[in-house]
């Protein structure tokens, strides 16, 4: 079996995939809608053979804003707390704990 890499495409360009798959629409009918479609189409928004490759081979999904920032934080939370050997560490720990509840925001495995 041959090594095929997925594409990493943005995170719009699969939901509109996923959509035409929703409603069982095959390479080809998606191919004809993007070829049909405006100039500004989500679709268009990549080079048509990154979109080829992603209809045939399956894409990985580029990480939104949110999940970059999500993904940050969850780093830094988890190098924090392997290597709290000082009290500035527990301190900044507790402030990204606090800053998250304060916003509403959950992340697993920092204060979720």
């Amino acid at each position: 079996m041959s090594n095929v890499n997925k594409p990493v495409i943005p995170a719009e360009v699969a939901e509109v995939i996923e959509r035409y798959r929703s409603l069982g629409e095959d390479n080809a009918s998606i191919i004809r809608s993007t070829l049909h479609s405006a100039p500004s189409g989500t679709l268009k928004s990549i080079p048509f053979d990154t979109l080829l490759a992603a209809l045939v081979n399956g894409y990985e999904r580029e990480m939104t804003e949110e999940e970059r920032k999500i993904a940050t934080i969850k780093e830094a939370w988890l190098v924090r707390d392997n290597d709290r050997c000082f009290q500035y560490d527990d301190g900044y720990a507790d402030g990204i704990e606090f800053v998250l509840t304060e916003l509403g925001i959950q992340i697993e495995g920092v204060n979720a």
